[in-house]
């Protein structure tokens, strides 16, 4: 995974990130039967967005992130929320170990595409508790969403970027094979969950949103930021102008249950 993928998105991740469900998290903690006094590793932590709303309800947390910035706001929002049982560990997913059937649960949320998913696919199996699960969390993005608006949003970003989705300094990297097919071939066997809400978008909210994406941070638009923010601008408001955009956001959980 390229180190720059999210240079300078931190306070809008913190900020404008759409959190994940309550819904989905309970559904996960009741498919899995989680005891409450065990143990959850959370790789890709980012500024720990599943690692700390999980907390309560395992007694002891291990967050990986490699990134610093991520990693600090992650412990300030600990601070702030009083949460006591997460150790942050600085290092990439496939630099951390650990001894086998050590985790309750295993959580990797958006961010499973950066890394080596089939190493790290066989890996998790052996880490896991007996009848445990991997969890692998994500939502739909303005790139897969069909609402007119959102059509307009990605042409403002190719306007000024290029047809090519940007990752940082590269471009995103194209998948050969989806999340299921490289858990079933590591030999587990995949359910899914979902939950649909309905994210009600300002221009404000939605521009931080933005920014704290790997394929739109002001590190990515560097000098064209001001003139990429007033053509988005410019281009929702002659689509709505009371600038607010309603979207169907689905959040996922793939849960991949060992054989």
């Amino acid at each position: 995974m390229a180190r720059d993928l999210f240079q300078g998105t931190v306070p809008y991740y913190v900020r404008y990130r759409v959190p994940y469900p309550e819904e989905l998290l309970t559904r996960i903690r009741d498919r899995a039967a989680t005891s409450g006094d065990g143990l959850l590793l959370d790789l890709g932590s980012g500024t720990g967005e599943i690692a700390l709303r999980l907390a309560p309800h395992f007694r002891e947390v291990t967050a990986v992130e490699p990134d610093p910035a991520m990693r600090s706001a992650g412990l300030t929002k600990m601070r702030e929320q009083q949460i006591e049982n997460v150790s942050w560990h600085s290092k990439t997913a496939e630099d951390f170990s650990a001894d086998e059937e050590t985790f309750e649960m295993v959580t990797i949320g958006a961010a499973f595409h950066w890394m080596d998913r089939g190493l790290l696919a066989r890996r998790i199996r052996g880490w896991l508790r007996p009848g445990q699960p991997l969890v692998i969390l994500g939502y739909t993005s303005i790139w897969s969403g069909t609402t007119d608006w959102l059509r307009l949003v990605r042409e403002v970003l190719q306007r000024c970027l290029g047809e090519k989705r940007r990752a940082g300094s590269g471009n995103y990297p194209e998948l050969s094979q989806p999340h299921e097919e490289i858990l079933l071939e590591a030999g587990y066997q995949i359910e899914e969950l979902e939950t649909r809400i309905t994210q009600q978008w300002t221009l404000e909210t939605l521009i931080g949103n933005l920014y704290s994406t790997s394929f739109a941070s002001p590190a990515v638009l560097g000098e064209k930021q001001s003139a990429f923010e007033a053509d988005l601008r410019q281009t929702l408001l002659d689509f709505d102008s009371r600038g607010v955009y309603c979207e169907e956001m689905t959040f996922y959980a793939l849960l991949a249950w060992p054989e």
